[in-house]
């Protein structure tokens, strides 16, 4: 096992400055989703490790010590495309704010439930008029919502498939 190395993201007292541009190819860096070091004064920081196996087992142990941390493996491309690998801790919490199933109940409940309050009012000949107006701008938000949806779901499908993620219990 080679030695790791730990790397600020960006060092502007030398060149290159970013941490993917001190790599070579082969190298794989363990990114953190807390920055501990940050509170130090030192700055986010990397690991560097010279095959992914050790970076998965630096992760893994990482995770391990820390469950709510999540550790991204990236290759000496850096931050282009997905990281290699993601390894979270059990108690890990994303900060996505809009969970899929949020967006897939909220995005079904607005979007049919405009559709019906638009239907209601069809049928009377627009006699109501409330249930149109309701329904006709609860539909937008929905149909957002479930495109969303949809369109994180079919980009997930075509990624890579070396992007994985591990959840550590």
């Amino acid at each position: 096992m080679s030695h790791p190395r730990t790397l600020p993201l960006f060092d502007s007292g030398v060149h290159p400055g970013s941490w993917n541009e001190r790599m070579s190819p082969g190298d794989y860096a363990v990114h953190y989703s807390s920055f501990e070091s940050s509170a130090r004064g030192s700055g986010p920081t990397c690991t560097i490790f010279g095959s992914l196996v050790e970076a998965e087992q630096y992760a893994t142990e990482q995770v391990t010590l820390r469950p709510g941390l999540r550790c991204r493996i990236y290759d000496h491309h850096g931050f282009v495309g997905s990281p290699i690998r993601e390894i979270q801790g059990r108690e890990y919490v994303g900060e996505s704010d809009l969970s899929p199933r949020f967006r897939r109940w909220t995005g079904s409940i607005l979007f049919f439930g405009g559709l019906a309050l638009t239907f209601v009012d069809w049928s009377t000949d627009f006699r109501l008029s409330w249930p149109a107006m309701l329904g006709t701008r609860m539909l937008i938000p929905g149909l957002i919502l479930l495109v969303t949806e949809a369109v994180i779901i079919i980009i997930s499908r075509r990624e890579s498939p070396h992007h994985q993620v591990k959840r550590v219990i």
